[in-house]
C-alpha cells in the first residue's frame, strides 16, 4: 500500500532520556549550590570565635553533600546519554505490556513505572524483558491501552530495552509490518489539517465500491481498524529514504475522508539495491497533492525496511523546477 505524505502530526517531545536529562541539571544546580555555601563556610565563617568549628562542620557537610550530588548528576547525565544511544542505534521492535507496576518513586511528580514487557524484534522470537522508567502522567494512557509500544533493542544484550516514546506516540503507532501487504496498529482519529484519518477498511471498501483491481491494503479484520496516519507516523519514525517510479496509475473516483484513493504500480529505486518493480496496490494520496500524481513522476519517498511493499510518497519534498514531476 502507498501512503502520500499528509500534514504532520504534532510529535511526543518526551523521550526515555528527558528525566535523566531533567535530574542531572537539576543535581548540578544544588550540588554546586551546595559547594558554594560549603565553601563559604569554611572559608568566611570558619574563624569565626567560639563557633568556627560548627562552622567548619557545617561547611563540609555541605560542600560534601554538594559533590555526592554533582558526582551523581553525571551518573545519571551518563545513562541518559546511553538511553540516546541506544534510541539511536538499537534494534527498533515492538513490545507488548504483560504488567505494570509503580515503584513508588516519583520525580517532578512523575511516576517511575516497572514495564513488564514481551518484546518482538526481527530475526528471534518473542522474549520477556523489564523497563523502568519515569513516565509523564499524559502518557500512562499510552503503556495501559493494550496497544503495542515502539522499543529499541541493545543487540549486544536484548534486557536492555528502551522505550522509543517518539515512535509510539500518545495515540500509538504501528510497530511491526508483517511481510505481506500493509497494516499499521493504531485507532482513527484526526489529522492535523483536521480531515477524517480514514482507516484502512474504509480503504478498502472505497477499493470495492470502485472495481478497481488491486489487493486488500490489510491481511486480517483487526487490522481493518488500523489508521491510514498512524501507518504514515510508523514510516516517518523508522522509514527508509528511496525514490519511486510511478508506472501505472488509475484513479478510482473515490475520495475517502480528505484524500483521494488511486491504484498504483511504482518501482522503487533503494540505495545500492536493483530496482524492485511492485504489484498494483492502493494509493491514498491528498487532496492538495492530486496535481503532483502522473505516470513517470519519480518521488522521495520513505519505506518498511522489513516490508518494502509499504510506502509513503514524500509530495511536500517535490518543489517546483525540481525535475521529478
Amino acid at each position: 500500500m502507498r501512503v502520500g505524505e499528509q500534514g504532520k502530526e504534532a510529535q511526543v517531545s518526551f523521550t526515555g532520556s528527558s528525566m535523566g536529562k531533567y535530574s542531572r541539571i537539576w543535581l548540578w544546580i544544588v550540588g554546586i549550590i551546595m559547594l558554594v555555601l560549603g565553601a563559604f563556610f569554611i572559608v568566611a565563617l570558619g574563624n569565626v570565635p567560639f563557633a568556627g568549628g560548627g562552622m567548619l562542620l557545617t561547611g563540609g557537610i555541605l560542600a560534601a553533600t554538594g559533590i555526592v550530588l554533582i558526582v551523581i548528576g553525571i551518573v545519571v547525565g551518563r545513562r541518559a546519554g546511553q538511553v540516546d544511544q541506544l534510541l539511536a542505534t538499537g534494534t527498533p521492535g515492538t513490545a507488548q505490556v504483560t504488567g505494570v507496576t509503580q515503584t513508588g518513586m516519583y520525580l517532578n511528580e512523575q511516576p517511575q513505572l516497572d514495564l513488564q514487557l514481551m518484546v518482538t524484534v526481527p530475526g528471534r522470537a518473542p522474549y520477556a524483558a523489564r523497563h523502568k522508567s519515569f513516565v509523564p502522567l499524559m502518557l500512562m494512557s499510552r503503556v495501559t491501552s493494550g496497544q503495542p509500544l515502539s522499543v529499541r533493542v541493545d543487540p549486544v544484550d536484548p534486557q536492555k530495552v528502551v522505550v522509543d516514546w517518539q515512535g509510539t506516540g500518545l495515540y500509538g503507532s504501528p510497530m511491526g509490518m508483517p511481510m505481506a501487504g500493509a497494516a499499521a496498529v493504531g485507532t482513527p482519529g484526526m489529522t492535523a489539517s483536521g480531515g477524517v484519518d480514514e482507516s484502512l477498511s474504509q480503504v478498502q471498501a472505497a477499493l470495492a465500491a470502485s472495481g478497481a483491481a488491486a489487493a486488500n491494503p490489510y491481511s486480517n479484520a483487526q487490522q481493518g481498524n488500523y489508521s491510514v496516519e498512524q501507518l504514515r507516523e510508523y514510516l516517518r519514525q523508522n522509514g527508509l529514504q528511496a525514490e519511486a517510479t510511478i508506472d501505472k496509475l488509475t484513479d478510482t473516483g473515490q475520495i475517502v475522508g480528505d484524500e483521494r484513493l488511486y491504484t498504483m504500480s511504482t518501482t522503487l529505486y533503494i540505495p545500492g539495491q536493483p530496482p524492485q518493480v511492485q504489484a498494483e496496490s492502493a494509493a491514498m494520496v491528498p487532496l492538495t497533492a492530486m496535481h503532483k500524481v502522473r505516470v513517470g513522476a519519480r518521488v522521495p519517498v520513505k519505506y518498511a525496511a522489513d516490508n518494502p511493499k509499504l510506502v509513503m510518497f514524500e509530495w511536500d519534498k517535490i518543489t517546483p523546477g525540481s525535475g521529478m514531476v
